[in-house]
């Protein structure tokens, strides 16, 4: 027999008694959108709503157990356009929305409310830019408010590091990014970005803090390639500085050292069969030399690790236009970069994709996350065990 603890025991579906606020949202958000399909060539609109039912259970260091569950939603409308000679402009309005929020609010600031973006009930400019791209030119140059995420070309788009606004999340990034693209297979990137003093935009989580001048910009360098070679088909190197960001022992002490983080990720793929199924299998490595004090960290004594990794294992087109995928990851206390992953988690999740059809994306997420290092008062680790089933409608 297999103890309880051994298996996910989700609350059963139900609808929420608020679930009529979401609603409304969405249908002004499609009206909106048909309103504007025929935009012209210089300015076009779209957007995507995606909309889902959540439900997660925890089980707390101390043993006792919580639940929740919603319908959650979130809806993004874009208007972009070509303003002549290379310039171009792009600006999009978010909103998370959940049955369970509190309130409603419309955040503009330049830092996020949460170290995981928007709070339920919120919404905001999460994207304001321009971008000159020269005809025939290499590069590009965009400067603004703008969305920059990387994560792993298999079926869930994990990322140890910059991945903006993944799942029903809203984040974004505020500085310059320059583009350049050397040849045809490489494509090298280039991010300084503003944390504002109260904190920021994306998911860099405590005791990373930025009240120290020093602190206010980062940098994230990136080379990439998806050109094929055998079996690769994503190369990707990566890394992130945060100078002076990095308080070793917990956000309430001044003292600061630089927080630099390294990945490396690369996916491969190799047919199944003569119909189009192929095996894809993902990996991601990450290291951060300088880590925080695990004191900080509620995760023990001494120094916190620093080497983190995740490996997926997909079949792209197990029936046509159907992707099935497993994840497994372990990520040490001392890495603070990731929207995808919590510090201190093991993580194990199936995910199914359909994409039914160019407009309308089908998901459902079976998610177990463990702690990994405890303090020595601790009784056990926390446990999350979470699904979702989620449509993304795109216009």
């Amino acid at each position: 027999m297999h103890s309880r603890a051994n298996h996910p025991r989700l609350t059963p579906i139900r609808i929420p008694d608020h679930a009529p606020r979401v609603l409304p949202v969405l249908a002004t958000l499609l009206a909106l959108a048909a309103g504007t399909a025929h935009a012209g060539d210089a300015w076009q609109a779209s957007g995507d709503v995606r909309f889902g039912y959540v439900a997660s259970e925890t089980r707390a260091r101390s043993g006792a157990e919580s639940d929740s569950d919603s319908l959650r939603a979130r809806v993004r409308f874009r208007v972009r356009g070509d303003l002549g000679g290379g310039w171009h402009a792009s600006g999009r309005i978010a909103a998370r929305l959940d049955s369970e929020q509190g309130d409603e609010a419309f955040w503009m600031r330049t830092y996020a409310p949460d170290p995981t973006g928007l709070a339920n009930g919120q919404a905001t400019v999460d994207e304001a830019y321009l971008e000159y791209r020269p005809a025939e030119a290499p590069w590009s140059l965009r400067v603004g408010r703008f969305q920059a995420a990387w994560g792993l070309d298999d079926v869930m788009k994990k990322s140890l590091d910059q991945n903006d606004s993944t799942n029903f999340d809203v984040t974004w990034t505020d500085g310059a990014w320059l583009q350049w693209r050397p040849s045809e297979d490489w494509t090298t990137h280039l991010i300084v970005r503003h944390n504002d003093r109260r904190g920021p935009t994306g998911t860099l989580r405590r005791p990373l803090a930025f009240g120290d001048g020093d602190s206010r910009i980062g940098v994230f360098a990136a080379v990439e390639s998806k050109t094929a070679i055998g079996p690769l088909v994503q190369r990707m190197v990566t890394l992130n500085w945060l100078p002076s960001a990095l308080h070793r022992y917990g956000v309430n002490d001044a003292r600061t050292v630089d927080y630099l983080a390294v990945t490396a990720k690369a996916t491969a793929e190799w047919p199944l069969g003569q119909d189009g199924t192929t095996l894809r299998l993902g990996g991601e490595l990450g290291y951060a030399p300088e880590t925080p004090r695990r004191e900080a960290m509620n995760s023990g004594t001494g120094r916190a690790d620093a080497l983190s990794w995740q490996a997926s294992v997909n079949v792209m087109d197990l029936l046509p236009d159907h992707d099935l995928g497993l994840v497994y990851g372990r990520v040490a206390d001392g890495w603070l970069l990731s929207s995808d992953f919590r510090p201190n988690d093991e993580l194990a999740e199936v995910r199914w994709v359909w994409q039914a059809t160019p407009e309308w994306q089908l998901d459902a997420r079976l998610r177990r996350r463990r702690e990994i290092d405890l303090p020595a008062a601790a009784a056990r680790p926390r446990r999350d065990d979470d699904l979702y089933l989620r449509a993304t409608y795109r216009f």
